[in-house]
């Protein structure tokens, strides 16, 4: 075992020199330091159990082999990892290279070749064997731990294309398009052997670009734009006036935002406040409401007057309108159409021509000659008006209303010519009697008279005899 580890410090000793030029040149190189993590990935090299031997190369102070430390696998991948605890002093032994070993390794073919450390990102694999050395196998960093390209994509998918100017949205698209494609790659560091500077990596450029064209974004005010216009052309008629106040004020708050630089945050925040008054628009149904009420004050009073059909008709239109009234989704178009749809009905109203019919059948009806000629003839001018509304088809139930008045008034005011006759004679009866109360006036005037002037004489008569 001494040989073997005589052997393998000679041969280090002898390599030292290209290999520090080989796979150190490069600047992500770095020491090893207390919280690190060093990955191996043993798909190329199916190791029953993996070490990792730590050394100090560049004063050529080598531990012994026996310090190994024992890598752990993690879950059931392919990936063993070795994390760098304080209590190995690493600081201060300043440990910068690895080597990755089976811990069975008598031959000297289970292990790798002399690594310097890279980051914590990277995990090493195999998949050659060292053209100086052919024990000894060979491979590449690649990197192991995305985390933080994975964060910066998923923080830039919150991003909508909608409000960026197109020419910053295609820059930054085509960069976040490259970063999810590397998440899917396994990304190397590429052979030093053709890189004189070091290694080099599209790993980091991919993150620092997508955060440079993240930064790079212009904020386009043209979605808050487009639901200004959209306010501004909604129908406001048919909307009660809080709601349509509510939105026209939306509006006017955001047509002066519009012109300021805003965030996306801002912008959604007015368009949410568009959206709100748009959507807040209540539907004005008073108009409704009153024709409703005319309809039903037209059933209450004069449904007599129409035929049953017509009168179903406009109590169908009534009962859409309840429903409309009912319906808090209902829009202005249901609203106008419930409204047409009473004022429909209410013309349509076909009176009913039996009324009138029975009302002249009525007054003809009368015998006319039980009358007097005067009544008989106001009666008949009644139904002979009745009659002329019947013919000319424009009835109403007012101008009914009208001539049924006309027709009962001279119904009842017809009179029987027996009662005139009887009347007639009454009166002639009187006129041939004498006036009893004018003569017995007479004759007691007469006496009343008679009387005096004989006072009178006696009176007179005694006066005379006393003077004689």
């Amino acid at each position: 075992m001494l040989k073997k580890l005589s052997f393998v410090i000679i041969a280090l000793c002898m390599c030292i020199v290209t290999l520090s030029s080989v796979y150190c040149a490069n600047v992500d190189v770095r020491k090893l330091k207390t919280g690190d993590v060093i990955y191996f990935d043993n798909s190329g090299t199916n190791w029953n159990q993996v070490k990792i031997y730590i050394f100090n190369k560049s004063d050529g102070k080598l531990n012994e082999w026996n310090n190994s430390d024992t890598m752990t696998r993690i879950g059931n991948t392919n990936i063993w990892k070795f994390e760098i605890t304080s209590d190995m002093k690493i600081e201060e032994k300043n440990l910068d290279w690895v080597i990755f070993h089976d811990e069975t390794n008598d031959s000297g073919e289970k292990q790798t070749i002399d690594l310097c450390y890279v980051d914590n990102i990277y995990a090493y694999k195999v998949d050659s064997t060292d053209s100086n050395d052919s024990n000894k196998r060979k491979g590449y960093w690649y990197v192991y731990d995305k985390s933080e390209l994975q964060n910066l994509v998923e923080e830039c998918k919150q991003y909508e294309e909608e409000y960026y100017t197109s020419d910053s949205w295609t820059g930054f698209e085509t960069s976040l398009n490259s970063a999810k494609n590397l998440l899917t790659e396994e990304i190397k560091l590429e052979d030093p052997e053709n890189h004189e500077s070091g290694w080099n990596c599209k790993y980091q450029p991919a993150i620092e670009n997508l955060k440079e064209k993240e930064k790079a974004l212009v904020v386009d005010n043209k979605k808050l734009q487009e639901k200004i216009d959209e306010a501004n052309k909604k129908e406001k008629e048919g909307y009660t006036k809080d709601s349509v106040d509510a939105l026209n004020s939306a509006i006017s708050e955001a047509e002066e935002k519009v012109k300021e630089e805003l965030t996306v945050d801002e912008i959604k925040d007015q368009i949410k406040k568009l959206d709100d008054a748009i959507n807040g628009l209540k539907v004005d149904k008073e108009k409704l409401k009153e024709k409703m009420q005319e309809g039903k004050d037209i059933l209450d009073s004069d449904s007599k007057y129409y035929t049953d059909d017509s009168v179903k008709t406009l109590q169908d239109a009534l009962n859409n309108a309840q429903n409309v009234i009912d319906n808090d989704n209902a829009t202005v178009e249901n609203v106008n159409d419930a409204v047409k749809q009473i004022e429909d009905a209410i013309n349509s109203l076909d009176f009913n021509d039996k009324l009138l019919d029975d009302l002249i059948e009525k007054g003809n009806s009368t015998e006319f000659d039980k009358y007097t000629d005067e009544t008989v003839k106001t009666l008949k001018d009644a139904i002979k008006e009745a009659e002329e509304l019947r013919d000319s088809g424009d009835i109403t139930v007012e101008k009914f209303k009208d001539i049924e008045k006309k027709v009962n008034d001279a119904i009842n005011g017809l009179i029987e010519k027996t009662n005139v006759d009887n009347t007639q004679k009454e009166e002639n009866n009187n006129s041939s009697n004498p006036n009893t109360g004018s003569y017995i006036f007479g004759v007691a005037l007469m006496l009343a008279v008679s009387t005096a002037i004989f006072t009178y004489t006696i009176k007179y008569g005694r006066k005379v005899k006393n003077n004689n």
